[in-house]
């Protein structure tokens, strides 16, 4: 539920502020309205489709290298890889706080691997920890998500859809007795997330800059691009530790690059509405050559002597 709330609070904080911005313009822009709209909603749908991908359609258990299982995956699911921890292990063995495994995925016509490390909090608590309808984990007899540290589930996008067949390549570390693969409904492809992206910015840089309506692009471009970052790191067990490391790269490039481009673009607009505005100048009369050139006389002839002189 934690996470949930922080999605919502920094949906609400952000969006909150572009509202604020535009309530003080003497009539804002109808565009910013829909495209607002769009960059909030997006956030807040994969947020809940990650946290909330609903009833696996299909499950099975892998424990060991060279285990190898079938599902059948309908169009637009994933899988879900999920660590059930052991119960009863030695803190002085190695490894004893992590699982790194590997999986070589099939289908009809496509293949393609995955791997990940799930990895516990603590080897010294010794808690007693197993799935529980995929909504959580179990230690002591209480319900929780995965804890500050701990990386407990992974979520594999596929290539394809239909009957495949997972292998296990890999599996070292003691800290998982065993894993469950579950086909879930996937949330909406990095595409089609990265081509929205691209519709935000360009009309956040279009309002900004040829509107005049100021630091929209910014606040736009991040909540736009966190709904990818959500989509492609955090699973239903994480908690606000995912969902605050996906902010980061967000932040990074719509305050720091997609602002950055707006504001050039702001600037390239003003500097070339001033040239245009500022009059020609009016031409010069033209004036004719004045000549400085001295003119030389040649010698003078000696004077013809008058009669009688």
């Amino acid at each position: 539920m934690l996470g949930e709330i922080v999605i919502a609070a920094v949906i609400l904080l952000t969006a909150g502020s572009v509202v604020k911005r535009l309530l003080d313009l003497p009539q804002p822009p109808w565009l910013i309205w829909p495209v607002l709209l769009l960059a909030s909603a997006m956030p807040a749908y994969v947020g809940w489709q990650v946290l909330h991908p609903g009833e696996a359609v299909d499950r099975v258990e892998i424990k060991a290298v060279h285990d190898q299982v079938t599902l059948e995956v309908p169009e637009g699911y994933s899988l879900l890889v999920t660590a059930v921890l052991r119960e009863d292990y030695d803190e002085d063995q190695p490894n004893v706080n992590t699982t790194a495994y590997a999986l070589n995925i099939r289908g009809e016509g496509w293949s393609q691997s995955a791997h990940g490390t799930m990895r516990r909090k603590s080897a010294g608590s010794g808690p007693d920890i197993d799935l529980t309808a995929g909504e959580g984990v179990q230690e002591s007899g209480k319900t929780r998500q995965g804890r500050w540290g701990e990386d407990l589930q992974d979520r594999v996008d596929l290539k394809g859809s239909g009957k495949i067949t997972v292998t296990v390549t890999n599996w070292q570390g003691l800290a998982a007795e065993k894993m469950i693969l579950e086909v879930v409904k996937g949330p909406p492809s990095d595409a089609l997330l990265w081509s929205l992206v691209a519709l935000v910015v360009l009309a956040g840089i279009y309002l900004e800059a040829w509107v005049g309506v100021d630091r929209v692009t910014g606040d736009l471009a991040f909540l736009s691009m966190w709904a990818v970052f959500l989509r492609d790191g955090v699973t239903p067990l994480d908690d606000f530790q995912r969902i605050g490391y996906s902010v980061l790269p967000a932040a990074l490039l719509g305050w720091g690059v997609a602002a950055g481009v707006a504001w050039l673009a702001m600037k390239y607009v003003v500097s070339k509405e001033a040239a245009e505005a500022e009059p020609e100048p009016e031409p010069e009369p033209v004036r004719r050559p004045t000549s400085t050139t001295k003119r030389v006389r040649g010698p003078r002839k000696p004077r013809k002597p008058r009669d009688g002189a």
